[in-house]
């Protein structure tokens, strides 16, 4: 990945925390996210229909929009608002987290979506199994390791976070995530009901 991506992303550091701070998030994975996803481009467009900063599927970013009391937004706002791109990102992947347990499958429903990260799971009987037959030959379990790999050099540069605020490390996840999360709390139960969202960008033929 060029410099200019870290750097474009590292620009964008001040609002990455306040959307880490808002969703109880990283703010170095949502910075891997990010490069991963648009390499800090706030334009950035897809083949698929993904938009902006976090790729964000317009049918996604409505539905956590509506979550978060906010109005539905446009095209074009995803394409030139940093602020709600993040945020509406920032939503979905607490989601993702909360539903899957662990960062891994999180990051790989994000890519994805959760609808086939959910048929494969079944498919083969479970994360694990799935994991371990598409080890090789999966995207979306590069994608996710590429996102991780990005969150640690983010956190060795120390930009996004100084070395002297860094977030604790991830727990210590299980093996085999669980294929739904935790119960969430009341005042999150409205997201435990979201309808399977649209993937950021389609999945390689080979994991289907």
């Amino acid at each position: 990945m060029a410099a200019n991506g870290y750097r474009r992303v590292e620009a964008r550091a001040e609002l990455l925390r306040e959307v880490a701070r808002e969703f109880e998030l990283d703010p170095n994975l949502l910075a891997g996210v990010m490069l991963a996803e648009s390499s800090g481009r706030i334009d950035a467009q897809s083949h698929a229909g993904a938009l902006g900063l976090f790729q964000l599927m317009l049918p996604t970013a409505r539905e956590r929009a509506e979550l978060l009391g906010l109005d539905a937004p446009t095209r074009d706002e995803l394409l030139s608002d940093a602020r709600l791109n993040a945020r509406l990102a920032g939503s979905y992947l607490r989601w993702l987290l909360r539903r899957y347990g662990s960062e891994e499958p999180a990051l790989v429903a994000y890519n994805a979506g959760p609808g086939r990260l959910d048929r494969w799971t079944k498919e083969f009987g479970g994360y694990a199994a799935w994991r371990e037959a598409r080890e090789s030959t999966s995207e979306v379990l590069g994608y996710a390791r590429k996102v991780l790999a990005y969150r640690e050099r983010f956190r060795e540069r120390g930009v996004v976070t100084p070395p002297f605020d860094q977030p604790p490390p991830p727990p210590q996840w299980s093996a085999v995530p669980p294929p739904i999360g935790p119960p969430l709390a009341p005042a999150e139960a409205s997201e435990a009901a979201s309808p399977d969202s649209t993937p950021s960008a389609p999945p390689s033929t080979s994991d289907v």
